[in-house]
């Protein structure tokens, strides 16, 4: 306080010292005069006695001063009367550090959630991810639900495991029916979790029973569809036209997978054991997330699961032999994939370019020190330290470090807006913000890089003092100049060809992914679902539903094309079966594998994708007829590359109850590679199976003549009539 008191009253101070200091000189001088000396010999003879007035001045203000304040502040001020003589310096030199550090600030948010930010789960660390390990590819694959439940059953270094996959779901009885985005999960999933819910219980082991219909609320999904009505709880609602339980509603904000988009509902794979697809071990659909048991290390839990998948290839080889092994690893890991090297090496690309912004500050900084030599050398002159030289060089840069920093800020937040969109299919990426640890890393970036912009200006001028005499000629300072300049100037020019390599290198596997064939053609295409109940849809008259779906959708105005298929091309979502090739024995280590989709007639023309050669699926191609198969052509060149696979023969592992077991289809068409991947740059082998022939369920795809918003209204009219 007392400080603080000085510092506010100093005007008050200095006045009170000037004024003492004065009345002691003239006590003196009266004093000499009283004893006969004449005044101005007084004068001149008291001031000689008394010292220098403007010195003793100083060295009173010594005695209130706060030196480290007030000598930062006098330096604050004095790097702002340069900036204001030098704006075209301060400038240039502003916008290169806020473009560097923006580029890393915006950069690190990202980093930060979704990389170095845990998962939202209480000890995230503990959860981990159980995949089979594809013998071919050598990549991760799903599980089949008989394969989740033999490792569910048998893990014993697992405290929960549970599966889950994507489906969608139709609320009706309340107004217009509601398409909710939703999850068909194992009864452990939210105990694996663990996570309670606000309202209710979580499932139940008898929730997995064939006919058990319970479902868990997004808490969103309860607020804007039920109102947030706890009653709610315990209740019966129409989902699929089937009345489900609601066991509970799940906290506000959770949401599981959370590399998708938010899941507004849950239910038990009780809704898959209708369908029989429970009991087919070769469909690989399911994820798993699993919780490791008390310590359990990840080394011991993945030796005791590969076991397991060993020994289900020993019982099961037909269906497991392209699967023998399994692999856990932590579900952080699994979550961001191949993504976590392609972030992490963004960061290292933007901070070689905060190097070069650093370099070229650097050389502006160190001609601006060469600029100033003659100033240096003239405070040198008067007193004036080294030291004290270096510090005020040091808070001139800090300023435009910070100043830089604040725009950077700016810069990066402006960047994110336009990097966001770009990143739609980052896991993780709308929990992107500016947040306090983004803030921090902001603020040490500027130290860092005032730092690194001082170094060379500071050690040209201590190496001055050292190899030269105080007043130099001008030579001898162009000489040093040159020197420094061309050392950065070789270091900047041999980061920036590194970054235009890689740079040249992204911008070409960029235009390689841009520029590949889809395969089909997207523009005017239009998707939705409908979600139909197993226990009131059996597989007849699942069939029926979606043919007049599509006959009545085919005679809505602008329509002109419509066809069912699942999965969707380009979404992602693949359906991987094995299958055997007549004529062919199955190989030692087990049969092919290939992704697989069901559709219906015309879907390749709706789609736009060519019939090559053979013919397309026809009305009659049902379970009365011989079962066909159509295949892509990258499926062909790699299975029959010795010919033409039409006419060939293949048993796919995928039943349908008609069928007693699985019956060997002939190909009949040849179709191009419409890809299933987004982000593949090769297309994947795929077989098509007819939708009459296998219904399981399918998405309704439609090609229109006019804008899609313009059709949704009809198509809502005709699903919901339905």
């Amino acid at each position: 306080m007392n400080v603080l008191r000085r510092l506010l009253d100093r005007r008050r101070l200095e006045r009170d010292l000037a004024e003492e200091i004065q009345q002691h000189l003239g006590e003196k001088i009266d004093e000499l005069v009283a004893g006969g000396v004449p005044r101005e010999q007084a004068v001149r003879q008291a001031q000689r006695e008394f010292g220098k007035v403007t010195l003793l001045e100083e060295r009173g203000r010594e005695v209130w001063r706060w030196h480290l304040v007030e000598d930062a502040w006098a330096d604050l001020r004095y790097a702002w009367r340069q900036w204001r003589r030098a704006p075209a310096f301060a400038i240039a030199t502003l916008v290169t550090l806020a473009l560097g550090i923006g580029a890393n600030t915006a950069v690190f948010t990202v980093v930060n959630a979704v990389v170095l930010r845990p998962l939202p789960f209480p000890a995230a660390d503990r959860l981990v991810s159980v995949q089979s390990i594809d013998r071919r590819s050598q990549s991760a694959d799903s599980l089949s639900y008989p394969n989740f439940f033999d490792f569910r059953r048998n893990a014993r270094t697992l405290a929960h495991i549970a599966s889950y996959r994507s489906t969608d779901f139709t609320l009706t009885g309340r107004g217009l029916p509601v398409h909710l985005r939703g999850q068909i999960v194992s009864w452990e999933f939210f105990q694996t979790l663990d996570v309670n819910l606000a309202l209710g219980r979580a499932f139940v082991p008898a929730d997995e029973q064939p006919g058990a219909r319970v479902v868990v609320l997004s808490h969103e999904t309860w607020t804007r569809s039920f109102g947030a009505d706890p009653a709610v709880v315990g209740k019966a609602i129409v989902v699929g036209g089937e009345p489900h339980v609601v066991a509970g509603v799940a906290p506000a904000g959770f949401s599981f997978p959370i590399d998708q988009r938010p899941t507004e509902m849950w239910t038990t794979l009780a809704h898959d054991a209708s369908s029989g697809t429970t009991e087919q071990r070769g469909a690989r659909m399911l994820d798993t997330i699993a919780r490791l048991a008390p310590g359990v290390s990840l080394q011991q839990a993945g030796s005791e699961i590969n076991g397991i998948a060993e020994s289900l290839v020993r019982q099961f080889p037909d269906d497991n032999a392209s699967v023998p092994s399994a692999e856990v690893r932590p579900e952080i890991d699994r979550l961001l994939g191949p993504m976590r090297e392609g972030v992490l090496l963004l960061w290292g690309t933007v901070g070689l370019v905060l190097l070069i912004a650093c370099a070229n500050v650097s050389n502006l900084l160190v001609a601006r020190t060469a600029d100033r030599e003659r100033e240096f050398d003239v405070r040198l002159a008067l007193g004036g330290s080294r030291g004290r030289i270096v510090r005020q060089l040091i808070v001139e840069n800090l300023l435009l470090g910070v100043c830089g920093s604040i725009a950077g800020v700016a810069v990066a937040y402006a960047g994110l807006q336009l990097m966001l969109p770009l990143a739609d299919g980052l896991p993780r990426i709308g929990e992107v913000a500016i947040d306090a640890r983004v803030l921090i890393f902001a603020a040490l970036v500027a130290v860092a890089t005032t730092l690194l912009v001082t170094l060379a200006p500071a050690l040209r001028l201590v190496r001055a003092g050292r190899t030269r005499p105080m007043l130099t000629t001008a030579r001898t300072v162009a000489e040093g100049r040159h020197r420094l300049r061309g050392a950065i100037v070789i270091a900047q020019v041999a980061v920036s060809l590194v970054l235009l390599s890689a740079a040249t290198l992204l911008v070409s596997g960029l235009l390689q992914l841009l520029g590949r064939d889809l395969g089909f053609d997207p523009h005017g295409l239009i998707a939705f679902n409908v979600s139909l109940p197993g226990a009131q849809y059996d597989a007849d008259r699942r069939m029926r539903f979606y043919s007049q779906l599509v006959e009545k959708v085919g005679a809505i105005g602008g329509v002109r094309r419509v066809a069912a298929a699942m999965p969707l091309p380009f979404t992602g979502h693949e359906i991987g079966i094995s299958f055997t090739i007549e004529g062919r024995s199955a190989p030692s280590k087990g049969r092919p594998t290939s992704d697989m989709a069901i559709v219906s007639p015309g879907y390749f023309a709706t789609i736009g994708t060519p019939l090559l050669r053979g013919r397309d699926f026809s009305q009659v191609d049902d379970h009365h007829h011989p079962r066909v198969v159509i295949v892509n052509q990258a499926f062909a060149d790699k299975f029959f590359p010795e010919g033409s696979a039409l006419g060939k023969r293949i048993e796919s592992g995928a039943t349908d109850p008609h069928d007693d077991g699985s019956p060997m289809r002939e190909i009949v068409g040849i179709v191009g590679n419409a890809r299933q991947a987004p982000i593949a740059l090769a297309p994947d082998p795929i077989y098509y199976l007819p939708f009459k022939q296998m219904p399981w369920g399918a998405s309704i795809i439609v090609r229109a003549d006019l804008p899609p918003e313009t059709l949704v209204p009809a198509l809502r009219q005709v699903a919901s009539g339905m």
